[in-house]
């Protein structure tokens, strides 16, 4: 075996500021959005108007990061090198807050992978979440990528990604 060396990219902190970032400008602009339209209303109802809107950021963001995860994942297919990896280690939980009915299945997957351009082993983890009404996706990823199996890489430079069409968390969405 080569030398084995973790892949940390240092971007991801980048990534997670810039996530961060965007959240706040989303937030802004519904928030905006709400307020032109409670004004247009004659502000009566800018609480109603500010609620409805908080409501609809909560909601519909998850639906934006899934758009980012695509063209990344797509950028990535069209410019990265597909990559066969190993999966070294695997797991599934399903956590349950006490103050929320809907259980969240985590499924953890950490891959072995050569890079293409060094030949240098790196080892790469994500963990994917998913709620309680993805539960069959999350079980048909734990089955697809059990210890030992393969699983579709794509690299570029520092930067590698598994191949699969699931997103993960929703601050990891790179």
């Amino acid at each position: 075996m080569g030398n084995k060396k973790l892949l940390v990219n240092q971007v991801v902190i980048g990534y997670w500021v810039v996530s961060a970032v965007a959240v706040l400008l989303y937030f802004s602009l519904v928030l905006r959005v709400a307020m032109f339209a409670s004004e247009r209303t004659g502000g009566e109802l800018i609480a109603i108007w500010f609620i409805g809107a908080l409501v609809f950021g909560l909601v519909t963001w998850p639906f934006v990061l899934g758009v980012g995860w695509r063209v990344r994942r797509a950028y990535l297919r069209r410019t990265a090198e597909g990559v066969e990896g190993v999966v070294i280690d695997a797991g599934y939980r399903v956590t349950q807050t006490s103050n929320n009915p809907l259980s969240t299945h985590r499924v953890r997957v950490e891959v072995r992978f050569t890079h293409p351009e060094t030949g240098v082993e790196h080892e790469m983890k994500k963990e994917f979440a998913f709620n309680e009404f993805r539960r069959g996706t999350a079980k048909a990823m734990k089955e697809r990528f059990p210890v030992g199996a393969g699983m579709p890489m794509l690299v570029r430079g520092r930067a590698a990604g598994f191949d699969v069409p699931q997103r993960p968390q929703w601050v990891d969405i790179w």
